[in-house]
């Protein structure tokens, strides 16, 4: 996932992010990191943190504990994002229906002056389609169904 969004989940920023990467706790490429590995790493970082600041034990509970918290908080976040690249996979397979259903469209029996216009509400047809389904992703990641909502 995008570095910016692991930021998100794990509630560190991406700069933190980076530096955990920098110390070797998990790898970014171009941008992108395992969700599971910056958990890994963020919560290894904790405990170390933990451990190695000996001023009081009540410090060290208190990081363990924000660590078991932050590792539970993520494991639902994990969740919905499961739930939400199974939405996503959904969309673009309804998507690929929809188009295949309109390539399948039995183009050749219209009347030749009007094939040139039926093929061209197919390809506005397509292109609408992609459109429908970029903007129910958008809604499913910003909770904003504003552009998929039926008008009333």
């Amino acid at each position: 996932m995008r570095l910016a969004e692991a930021a998100a989940v794990v509630g560190l920023s991406a700069e933190r992010l980076r530096q955990l990467s920098r110390e070797g706790r998990f790898e970014i490429e171009r941008g992108h990191a395992s969700l599971t590995a910056v958990i890994g790493g963020v919560i290894a970082a904790l405990r170390e943190r933990a451990h190695k600041d000996t001023k009081t034990a009540s410090l060290s509970r208190a990081q363990d504990a924000r660590a078991a918290l932050l590792a539970a908080r993520t494991e639902r976040r994990r969740e919905q994002l499961v739930a939400r690249a199974d939405a996503d996979q959904a969309l673009d397979e309804l998507g690929c229906r929809a188009i295949a259903a309109l390539h399948r469209a039995p183009v050749q029996a219209v009347a030749e002056p009007l094939r040139a216009a039926v093929r061209a509400e197919a390809a506005d047809a397509e292109r609408k389609i992609a459109q429908a389904v970029r903007d129910a992703k958008t809604a499913l990641a910003t909770g904003d169904f504003s552009r998929v909502a039926p008008d009333e």
